[in-house]
C-alpha cells in the first residue's frame, strides 16, 4: 500500500511539473503569419492592428483563462470580417493600467468625438454622433450595461456591454441587440452578430500586460458589398479599439 501511495503521488507530481513546463513553453501568440514590421512593432510596444477575416486565424494562444473565454467568443460567432488588435506593455509603470482603462470603458458619453477618419470620404468624422445608457447594473467587479450608441451609417445600435476586472486582468465585450441597416437601405447585421472584445490579462512571467482586442461581425460576404461592409465595419471596430489602447 505504501508503495502505491508513493507511487500515485510521484506520477500526480510529474503530471503537474510536465503541465507546467508544457505550458510555460506556449507562446503568447502564434506570429508565423506576421509580417517582419509587426512583430517588430509587436516586440517595440506598439499597438499592431490586424485584419484577419476568420476566427480561424487568430493568433492569440489560449494561454490565460482571459485569453481562452476571448477565443472561444469570438470563435463561436463565426465572423465573417475579424481583426484583432495588440498591444503589450511592461507591468512595471502600469500598475494602475486595469483601473484606468475600466474607468474609460464605462464612460459611456466619452464615447462621443471619439475621431474615425473616413479612408473613403478622406476626412474625419466622430466615430460615435451620441451614446446614451438606458441602465446599469454592478456587482462586485461585474459591470453590466445598455446602452443606445449612434454610428452613421448604421443609425442607433442597441448595445449589451460586460465587464469584469480582476488582478491584472480586465473583460470587456459588447454585442449589438438590433438590426444594422446600411443608410437605411439594406440589413447587413442581425441582432448579436456584432462583437468587439477588449481584454487585458498577464504574461506567464508577470512581467508584462498583454492587451488584446477581437472585433467581428458576421455580416454578409457578397463579393458586391464585401469591400464596403469590411472597410465600413473593421475601419470603425478598430478604431474604437485601438483609441483606448493609445489613451492610456
Amino acid at each position: 500500500m505504501k508503495t502505491r501511495t508513493h507511487f500515485v503521488l510521484n506520477f500526480f507530481l510529474f503530471f503537474v511539473l510536465t503541465v507546467t513546463v508544457t505550458s510555460a513553453q506556449i507562446p503568447i501568440f502564434n506570429t508565423q503569419h506576421y509580417t517582419e514590421q509587426e512583430q517588430q512593432d509587436l516586440a517595440d510596444g506598439k499597438v499592431v492592428i490586424r485584419n484577419i477575416d476568420k476566427a480561424k486565424n487568430i493568433s492569440l494562444n489560449p494561454i490565460h483563462p482571459i485569453a481562452e473565454r476571448a477565443i472561444e467568443t469570438m470563435t463561436k460567432l463565426k465572423p465573417a470580417y475579424l481583426a484583432e488588435i495588440i498591444q503589450i506593455r511592461p507591468l512595471e509603470g502600469n500598475e494602475n493600467l486595469i483601473n484606468t482603462l475600466s474607468q474609460m470603458l464605462i464612460d459611456i458619453e466619452g464615447y462621443i468625438g471619439i475621431p474615425y477618419y473616413s479612408a473613403r470620404g478622406e476626412k474625419w468624422y466622430d466615430l460615435y454622433e451620441d451614446a446614451s445608457i438606458l441602465s446599469t447594473v454592478t456587482t462586485g467587479n461585474k459591470t453590466e450595461m445598455n446602452v443606445i450608441l449612434v454610428m452613421e451609417p448604421f443609425g442607433n445600435i442597441d448595445t449589451d456591454i460586460s465587464m469584469e476586472t480582476g488582478i491584472n486582468t480586465l473583460y470587456y465585450e459588447t454585442v449589438n441587440k438590433n438590426k444594422l441597416r446600411y443608410y437605411d437601405k439594406f440589413t447587413c447585421v442581425q441582432p448579436y452578430n456584432m462583437k468587439s472584445i477588449i481584454t487585458v490579462f498577464p504574461s506567464s512571467d508577470n512581467q508584462s500586460l498583454i492587451l488584446y482586442a477581437l472585433g467581428g461581425v458576421d455580416a454578409p460576404s457578397v463579393f458586391f458589398l464585401r469591400n464596403r461592409i469590411e472597410t465600413s465595419f473593421m475601419n470603425r471596430i478598430n478604431t474604437f479599439c485601438s483609441y483606448f489602447f493609445d489613451k492610456l
